[in-house]
């Protein structure tokens, strides 16, 4: 059982994947701020719902929009760059690929939702995966953590990410058994909470044409406008 999913693209292939905050439970690198360091210690993987991987972008009225592939037809429904917005033109973003995990994050003793779209980020854990003696343990959370710093500000930015070999105590594998079963990172390719657990006959790729009504229950909708891996 692999930690990545099988659709993962290894940074050195990026270029081939193309065409073919406001809560404490997520996290991304970029909310660190010059000098500060977060440790992260991975749980789970794509297997049991809790890695995932794909494209994302913002959409014009600022909301995340997630997809396991690359998405067609986004020019009318992408947001601005950075620069277009700071400068007052009209010129469009693209989709960024990332991958997201979830993980007990030291700061706050917390099991967070991990997103990562910076390339050189991904590729210092990349390098760590590949370590021989660096894998998931039977309970499903990592045999190390990771600290994750940040330096410079801006386009001065860089990370590092440094691994450390120590297995999570008892407790904390006490505490990932008993919360594992209500964390389903897929709910993320269509904006649903993914806190909530996976709805019924739930698939990796993507969520089943499902919703919860009020009462918890699942109800089929249409599938039209799903990402794909629904059909």
């Amino acid at each position: 059982m692999g930690f990545l999913p099988d659709n993962y693209v290894a940074t050195g292939d990026d270029n081939k994947a193309g065409n073919g905050a406001g809560s404490n439970r997520y996290f991304e690198p970029r909310s660190l701020q010059d000098g500060e360091s977060t440790t992260l210690r991975p749980c789970g993987t794509h297997d049991t719902g809790h890695v995932i991987c794909g494209w994302s972008y913002y959409d014009m009225d600022g909301k995340p929009r997630r997809f396991p592939q690359y998405p067609q037809n986004y020019l009318d429904d992408i947001g601005l760059t950075w620069e277009a917005k700071t400068n007052g033109t009209d010129e469009k973003d693209k989709p960024k690929y990332f991958l997201a995990f979830t993980a007990l994050r030291r700061e706050g003793d917390e099991f967070v939702i991990v997103t990562i779209s910076q390339k050189g980020i991904r590729e210092q854990f990349e390098e760590i995966l590949a370590m021989e003696d660096y894998q998931s343990l039977d309970s499903g959370m990592a045999n190390f953590y990771l600290t994750l710093k940040r330096k410079g500000e801006k386009l001065d930015t860089t990370y590092t990410m440094l691994p450390t070999l120590k297995a999570p105590i008892k407790a904390e594998e006490k505490r990932w058994s008993a919360v594992k079963g209500s964390i389903w990172l897929p709910a993320l390719y269509i904006n649903a909470d993914p806190f909530a657990g996976p709805p019924a006959e739930a698939r990796l790729e993507g969520l089943p044409p499902t919703r919860r009504d009020e009462l918890g229950a699942d109800q089929e909708v249409a599938t039209s406008g799903m990402p794909s891996g629904w059909d």
